[in-house]
């Protein structure tokens, strides 16, 4: 089992007289607890950092030295026979000094740079399986007798444990050897508002942790915290030889963590159930649960994966993301929640760099959170026209540019639109300076993703912005708004056809000349309706909900957060 070192009580601070010296700290304001493990490595493998995983302190914190002493046996001989570490292990350390005169002890002062400072065990390639290193550690408060911690840590195994000293082991395993556990999982499919029962059966060879954890499934994108609404609610096992544990609760996901110990009698066989809960609100997602057990503290632990269904009428929303340009040049990433109080992560992420070169850029369509949706184009200083696609990773969203064309410095607005002409491919519009729209419907070609123009028509010179809506009528088309000199913003609802691919224009409302920048990302909402984020002059930005009518396509301003980004922004798309 995991043990983790509680203190005793303060006469189990005076260990071995080491607490005697120049400090004079009382165990009342001073009392420093360590959790110190065992470790099992790979031959060649990672090195096993011997250091304690943590610990608590006192008002004045930790203040001294960790002896540590290593042994090819138990730290239970005083004559300290089997001193220093077995053939195949070494040892690296920076912070350590070796105790002169004693092999196999090192002293490793406590700073503010490191409060926990160790050592590593190295294992050479080849190193026998079963390979065992005993090492212990003493704490010494500042003043306190580094001679005697020296000898105490050489019969360190024999004292009761207190936080302030400890014996545990390192020992080599190899990847053959801990292959032989393995784990079989069982996850039938989940019905919203039931329960189901999810079993691993694991034959343990060897003392080790199973953490069970769920992950998106196959197509599925990154989820919200809270969203999925599928849990763990109860675990269940039939060995006394393992101890489990739900590690999250419901609604928050969660997952089992379980101890299994097969002790000398090993190796043993555990039955791990426990139930899925699936709120009666939950979409319908693919979940893919994964099982690791963890003998290696760093290394190729045996693992599997089984993918369920929870079954339900509702389909998982699309989340959107948006992108932002400030006047260095960066692009900025904004992966949209599904939530109309918070629509957008407290973080961005710089997606590019560079962009300054060009004096026009626009999305084609809605991008959504996992970089998938119909790109970006660029236009720059001379008028040629660049692609970017969007690649389906949400670190890295957009490809490299591949070249459109020239020529395309004739327009003073170019601006994607959706699918307008009803063949599912996104489209653009550009404004000549004599006030003609012009019509560019999307192609499948990377090199060429553009039709010939059609004219739209003209008088669209009264307009000084435009946005490409999404569908704002409930039709299922991608609409246009377009805001006049006067600061009337109007929507211009699509017809499906390219010949004609708007009808007459409908007054949204006046007062919208405060805002620089429009984009409309999607949905942003998870109410299936297109909405509308807007930015003005001080900085401040604003959600506008879609209300699917065309007389009334938004609903009330929502002030919102942008997430971590720089004051210059100059675009939003």
């Amino acid at each position: 089992m995991r043990r983790t070192i509680a203190l005793g009580g303060t006469a189990a601070l005076l260990v071995a007289g080491l607490v005697s010296g120049a400090s004079t700290a009382s165990a009342d304001d001073f009392y420093p607890m360590f959790d110190i493990q065992d470790r099992v490595m790979q031959p060649g493998g990672w090195p096993a950092d011997v250091r304690p995983d943590g610990g608590s302190y006192g008002e004045e914190g930790f203040d001294g030295t960790l002896v540590y002493g290593f042994s090819k046996a138990p730290l239970t001989d005083p004559t300290w026979a089997q001193g220093g570490l077995p053939a195949g292990l070494s040892v690296q350390t920076e912070d350590c000094q070796v105790r002169a005169g004693t092999v196999g002890v090192y002293t490793c002062p406590i700073s503010d740079r490191d409060s926990y400072p160790g050592i590593q065990v190295v294992s050479a390639e080849g190193t026998p399986n079963g390979t065992t290193a005993h090492y212990g550690f003493v704490y010494v408060p500042r003043g306190g007798d580094l001679a005697a911690a020296a000898k105490a840590v050489q019969t360190v195994g024999l004292k009761l444990e207190d936080g302030r000293h400890a014996a545990r082991t390192v020992t080599v395993k190899t990847v053959e050897h801990v292959a032989q556990n393995t784990i079989q999982l069982t996850t039938p499919p989940v019905a919203v508002g039931t329960t189901v029962t999810h079993t691993a059966k694991v034959h343990a060879v060897d003392k080790g942790r199973l953490a069970v954890f769920f992950e998106p499934g196959e197509g599925m994108r990154q989820w919200e915290e809270g969203e999925v609404k599928v849990g763990v609610t109860g675990v269940r096992q039939n060995s006394g030889t393992t101890e489990c544990d739900v590690t999250r609760e419901f609604l928050s996901l969660g997952g089992v963590s379980c101890e299994i110990d097969p002790g000398a009698e090993g190796p043993v066989d555990v039955l791990v159930s426990y139930t899925v809960k699936a709120d009666p609100s939950a979409a319908a997602w693919k979940l893919n649960t994964g099982a690791v057990y963890e003998v290696f503290n760093d290394g190729d632990n045996p693992q599997t994966w089984s993918e369920f269904a929870v079954q339900s009428s509702r389909p998982v929303p699309t989340h959107y993301a948006m992108v932002s340009r400030d006047k260095s040049g960066l692009l900025h990433w904004h992966p949209g929640t599904g939530r109309a109080t918070k629509p957008f992560r407290e973080w961005t992420e710089t997606v590019g760099r560079g962009w300054g070169i060009y004096n026009a850029v626009t999305k084609l369509a809605p991008i959504t959170s996992e970089a998938a949706g119909g790109g970006v184009v660029a236009r720059d200083a001379s008028g040629v026209l660049w692609s970017y696609r969007t690649t389906g990773r949400s670190y890295e969203p957009l490809s490299t540019r591949v070249r459109v064309g020239g020529g395309w410095g004739i327009y003073n607005q170019l601006v994607g639109v959706g699918d307008v002409s009803g063949d599912g491919r996104p489209d653009m519009v550009g404004r000549d300076a004599s006030g003609v729209l012009w019509l560019y419907k999307g192609t499948t070609s990377a090199t060429a993703p553009f039709a010939t123009r059609l004219r739209v028509g003209g008088g669209w010179g009264i307009y000084n912005q435009f946005t490409g809506a999404g569908d704002l009528t409930g039709d299922g088309r991608a609409d246009l708004v377009a805001r006049d000199a006067a600061g009337v913003l109007w929507l211009y609802p699509a017809t499906g056809k390219a010949e004609v691919p708007y009808a007459a224009r409908v007054r949204v409302g006046s007062g919208w000349q405060g805002y620089p920048l429009m984009s409309s990302p999607g949905d942003l909402t998870d109410d299936g309706r297109a909405d509308l984020v807007a930015r003005d002059a001080a900085g401040n930005a604003y959600l506008y909900q879609g209300t699917g009518k065309a007389a009334a396509p938004y609903s009330g301003r929502v002030k919102i957060s942008l997430g971590e980004v720089p004051a210059s922004l100059n675009a939003l798309f």
